[in-house]
């Protein structure tokens, strides 16, 4: 899959310090588009296949990851989120989230994830606490299948 490179000052240095396929699959017939990713929420065991939403404000996770949350002791704070879905009332935690790689490393990060249980969607990778500390690239590939995500730390 190869590596990004950025300009340095003698030369060009990797910014990525992994990638994987993506997959994009439309949600409904008024074709918009859902772009997923690999990723892992904490300490879980499972993976799961996450929405990557430039446009969403926290990270979201709800279901069986809420469900793991229940007694989960660093709650930052409690919120209501307007979402498609309606107002939705959830906590706003401090986690980590793993980026699963195909080629070169995972990349782990504390996180600000907001954890509802009333949350009907997908694990959500938003802006504020996650993707404003990184540098993404999506690849969409020549055919099928040969779409990657690049990412990388900011620093």
């Amino acid at each position: 899959m190869g590596r990004l490179l950025k300009e340095i000052e003698h030369g060009c240095d990797d910014w990525s310090i992994g990638s994987a396929e993506f997959f994009v699959e439309p949600e409904d017939r008024r074709g918009k588009i859902i772009v997923g990713v690999h990723c892992r929420i904490d300490d879980f065991e499972e993976s799961d296949i996450a929405l990557l939403d430039t446009g969403a404000q926290w990270s979201i996770a709800g279901g069986e990851v809420a469900q793991e949350f229940e007694d989960y002791p660093i709650e930052v704070r409690d919120v209501t989120l307007k979402s498609r879905y309606g107002d939705i009332t959830g906590n706003l935690v401090i986690s980590r989230i793993t980026l699963l790689a195909d080629d070169g490393s995972d990349l782990s990060m504390e996180s600000t994830i907001f954890i509802s249980k009333d949350w009907p969607g997908p694990i959500v990778l938003g802006f504020r606490g996650f993707l404003e500390k990184l540098r993404i690239a999506l690849d969409p590939g020549i055919r099928d299948g040969e779409q990657v995500f690049y990412f990388g730390l900011c620093e």
